[in-house]
């Protein structure tokens, strides 16, 4: 069986391992634009403050280990087009047949209309090669104050390493509060307060109309002319669907799949950043462009090729990140979010601390959990806390998927010992309080 893979980052690279084990004769192929095989672009923020040295420090595994592997790699190569009727894809290097295609072609940045976005000094933080151009710039220029457009994830992450290396950062954020599609604005300003007390400043509610200077030397914010040396836009990422719309397979903000990540051409599947999937909540589809999300995709995809009844069921998309010491973790619905699609809710919302009140070095934590009102279902999360926000938003997380309900979270069995939690676990306090509001 011949299998070819477009895209090597995280969903591509896992798939053709995953592929490989399952089946030893299978000449598997991937076809990559960049050099190299997997890196992780969830740790260029790190490289970013240094705190990674170098950019090449997170590529997962060199290419040789993958040739090991008997996985024939065609890197630095760019598929052009996808023959469906005569089943080869069409690169810059020549014709490869496959038996199965799978689509991993990621995402890319999105760079809003800005007036002088295409100015030297303006940077978006998505690839390796973005990375080596901050950290020249950085060397070269001595930037001593930032502006980031977007309050998302990367725009967080970047501005707290600008922030570690000494500049004055202003975050500028379209909507009311940071991080708006994974938190609502009562968690985020613990994150905001957070962020402050490190020199972050913020600007919500207005947008960036023109970067100034070339190199950039001032951001136009709203009617304000901000001085600034170095701008990063974190607007978010698209999903890269050209060569599936090109084919003609199904579109829409994504590649639409089904359970077992088969586009409308069931030997061709996507999986990753450009795969559309179901929510998990609504029911409706949705992008799950995160790296742990591709690599369960990645796995679904290759067992079902390999001839297993594989299914990847609905996400709720679960995140986590630290700045500047504090965890942030979410996932699935917010109380905002369910407002807005019209679904009522129950929250329950608790803040206290990591350890018993009695021992020394606890952190403040808030674990705010939001249950929908129908049938007392667990359908989203935030906690915000000093540490153990990983084991917390992940217990929450497993429970949702199990269809957990207030009183499941009210009672749930934990772990206690004075130097690591207290009796009652936060999460549990959390679903006690959304259960009174219940009964």
């Amino acid at each position: 069986m011949k299998v070819v893979v477009i895209g090597s980052g995280t969903a591509g690279s896992n798939f053709a391992l995953f592929m490989r084990k399952l089946d030893r004769r299978a000449e598997i192929t991937v076809i990559g634009k960049e050099p190299t095989m997997q890196y992780s672009p969830c740790a260029l923020p790190h490289v970013v403050s240094g705190t990674i040295e170098k950019p090449e420090d997170v590529i997962v595994f060199p290419n040789e280990f993958y040739e090991r592997q008997k996985i024939n790699l065609m890197l630095n190569t760019e598929a052009k087009e996808i023959d469906r009727e005569r089943k080869v894809v069409v690169t810059d290097r020549g014709e490869v047949p496959y038996d199965r295609l799978v689509l991993a072609t990621g995402s890319r940045a999105f760079v809003p209309p800005i007036k002088g976005v295409e100015k030297e000094g303006v940077f978006t933080l998505k690839s390796l090669n973005d990375v080596r151009r901050i950290k020249s710039y950085i060397a070269e220029r001595k930037p001593k104050r930032a502006v980031v457009v977007g309050a998302g994830l990367i725009g967080l992450e970047g501005a707290e390493a600008f922030a570690k290396l000494g500049m004055e950062v202003l975050v500028v954020e379209l909507m009311d509060h940071l991080m708006p599609t994974m938190l609502d604005r009562d968690t985020a300003n613990l994150v905001q307060r957070e962020m402050e007390q490190h020199g972050v400043s913020f600007r919500f509610g207005v947008a960036v109309s023109e970067i100034v200077g070339d190199p950039v030397r001032a951001v136009k914010v709203g009617d304000e002319e901000v001085p600034a040396e170095l701008v990063l836009i974190a607007t978010g990422v698209r999903a890269n669907v050209d060569l599936a719309i090109k084919a003609g397979l199904e579109v829409n903000r994504g590649i639409i799949v089904n359970e077992h990540l088969q586009t409308s051409d069931p030997d061709v599947y996507a999986v990753g950043d450009c795969a559309e999937v179901i929510d998990a909540v609504t029911g409706e589809r949705t992008l799950s462009q995160l790296g742990t999300s591709a690599v369960r995709m990645a796995k679904v995809a290759a067992e079902h090729i390999a001839g297993k009844e594989a299914t990847f069921k609905p996400v709720f998309n679960t995140a986590i990140t630290e700045l500047f010491g504090l965890e942030i973790g979410t996932f699935g619905i917010t109380e905002e979010r369910a407002r807005k699609a019209g679904i009522e809710v129950v929250v329950g919302k608790f803040r206290g601390s990591t350890k018993p009140e009695y021992y020394p070095g606890g952190k403040p934590i808030t674990v705010k959990a939001i249950f929908r009102k129908a049938d007392g279902r667990l359908v989203g999360a935030q906690i915000v806390g000093g540490e153990r926000v990983w084991g917390r938003v992940m217990t929450l997380s497993a429970l949702a998927q199990k269809g957990a309900t207030a009183e499941d979270v009210a009672y749930l069995e934990t772990a206690y010992a004075p130097p690591i939690s207290p009796t009652i676990d936060p999460i549990a306090v959390a679903g006690e309080m959304a259960l009174r509001r219940f009964r």
